[in-house]
């Protein structure tokens, strides 16, 4: 009998809280569009880290906690990208990282769709967003596809500008294995 209750302490807390995944850091993983003078530019970041703890059958003890390098900042140009890097935008060489940290998972009330409250963290700023994202099973793990929209000025990235929108769509298109 001990030795049954032995076992069954020592694998229960593999069967009851959800498995841990590792983002695999790829081509437009983690990606944005703004609009500038009224046409939308795609920009994307590399350097995804972190873990991810999902399994659609224990949803409540689903979590994230990833991360990407700022300085990675990719816009097609250039001149453009050493701009955005610099103190009136993302300030790379004080805040390298940006991260997102998510808790309360629930489900949207569609199959293999989710919503998690999701904290944002750029410059040193905090702001919490609801982020709706589909969840589809992969070999070893899932591939999560999401997005939200924030506002670049809450976050002290660049100032008030006549051409440059406020509003910036996240788009995350995540695999994550074990």
């Amino acid at each position: 009998m001990f030795r049954v209750l032995f076992v069954f302490f020592m694998l229960a807390p593999y069967f009851l809280v959800a498995q841990l995944l590792h983002p695999v850091d790829g081509p437009g993983a983690v990606s944005f569009v703004i609009n500038n003078f009224g046409s939308g530019v795609d920009g994307s970041f590399k350097g995804l880290k972190g873990e991810i703890r999902f399994d659609p059958t224990k949803i409540t003890e689903s979590a994230m906690n990833v991360t990407v390098d700022a300085a990675t900042i990719e816009t097609g140009i250039n001149m453009r990208n050493r701009h955005l890097r610099g103190d009136k935008y993302f300030h790379v060489e004080k805040f390298p990282v940006i991260s997102i940290v998510g808790t309360q998972v629930k489900s949207a009330g569609k199959p293999e769709t989710y919503i998690m409250t999701a904290r944002v963290t750029v410059k040193g700023v905090s702001k919490t967003f609801p982020l709706t994202f589909s969840a589809k099973p992969q070999k070893n793990g899932f591939f999560f596809e999401g997005s939200f929209t924030l506002n670049r000025r809450d976050f002290n990235i660049g100032s008030g500008s006549l051409t440059l929108a406020d509003e910036v769509t996240v788009r995350l298109k995540v695999l994550a294995q074990q």
